[in-house]
């Protein structure tokens, strides 16, 4: 599907490859905790994979249609009609829910030449540009609603934003636009669902068979609380607003990555970890692999 004809914009920066890995600082030994789906976290596995670690992919969270569907379907419905000045996506799961969604109602163009598209940062983004939608606004870093509102212009007269987000996403982006005197209209395009930990994976971070567990999302965090981390196991946090979820649980994070990507998450974690742990694994091999099972 694509945006009605409009031209997308190139990508700022570069791609990250497992060559970009000589960046990270010898990880030769690590193994390490990937608390999501294997689909949404080949670059972070191929990254570490290439710098000599082990990453083990497991979710702990599961995304989910909506309750209400059909307030889904009635805002794409408008978006598509060139209600809305504006569209913001603020996860890369968003983009995925309203690709799916518009395609099931057979809607196209999804966002029209008329409407500006906003994306949180650069994944999101870069999903955007592989759906062939354009991107009119993105965070050069920082990578959250914070940074996305904080260079959004001010509106021109009367202007609606669509927010198609996650049930449990905060209300900082509709909250900072509204007070720019923007329309705001927040819909649930997806559910946010955390996953029973397996009993198999609770024992190992309990008896540190993990060198380190790098946390994607302040649910990613939510999935362990009331599970012991072995204090040795380094925490890493993709951005601010995970490291501030891990605080409020009680499970602060040893390093918080300066941009919110895969490259900026293993860049934390080769910065941090020090060289004593850059061995040969010491830990068994457990059920979980490199690739593990989706949910």
């Amino acid at each position: 599907m694509t945006g009605g004809g409009r031209t997308s914009a190139p990508a700022t920066g570069h791609s990250v490859s497992a060559g970009d890995s000589v960046s990270f600082g010898t990880l030769q030994g690590l193994r390490v905790l990937i608390p999501r789906a294997a689909k949404r976290s080949t670059e972070l596995v191929d990254l570490l994979l290439a710098a000599g670690a082990t990453p083990v992919a497991i979710p702990l969270i599961a995304i989910e249609p909506p309750d209400d569907v059909w307030a889904l379907d009635r805002a794409l419905v408008e978006l598509s009609k060139g209600t809305f000045d504006w569209v913001a996506f603020t996860s890369v799961s968003a983009v995925d829910a309203v690709l799916h969604r518009a395609a099931g109602v057979r809607l196209s163009p999804i966002v029209p030449v008329g409407t500006r598209v906003a994306a949180v940062g650069r994944p999101t983004a870069a999903s955007l540009r592989r759906a062939g939608l354009p991107v009119d606004l993105v965070p050069s870093a920082g990578g959250s609603a914070t940074a996305l509102a904080r260079i959004w212009p001010h509106p021109s007269g009367e202007s609606g934003v669509l927010l198609p987000r996650s049930d449990i996403a905060a209300p900082t982006l509709p909250n900072a636009l509204s007070a720019l005197g923007y329309r705001v209209q927040p819909v649930v395009a997806y559910r946010t669902v955390v996953q029973p930990l397996p009993a198999e994976l609770v024992t190992d971070l309990t008896a540190g068979s993990f060198d380190a567990v790098l946390f994607t999302s302040p649910s990613t965090v939510r999935a362990t609380a009331g599970v012991a981390i072995a204090p040795d196991t380094v925490l890493c946090a993709i951005g601010a607003s995970t490291a501030r979820e891990a605080a409020d649980i009680g499970r602060p994070v040893h390093v918080t990555a300066d941009e919110p990507t895969a490259s900026g998450l293993l860049r934390a974690l080769g910065e941090h970890t020090p060289a004593a742990h850059r061995v040969a694994s010491p830990h068994p091999p457990t059920s979980a692999n490199p690739r593990h099972v989706e949910a």
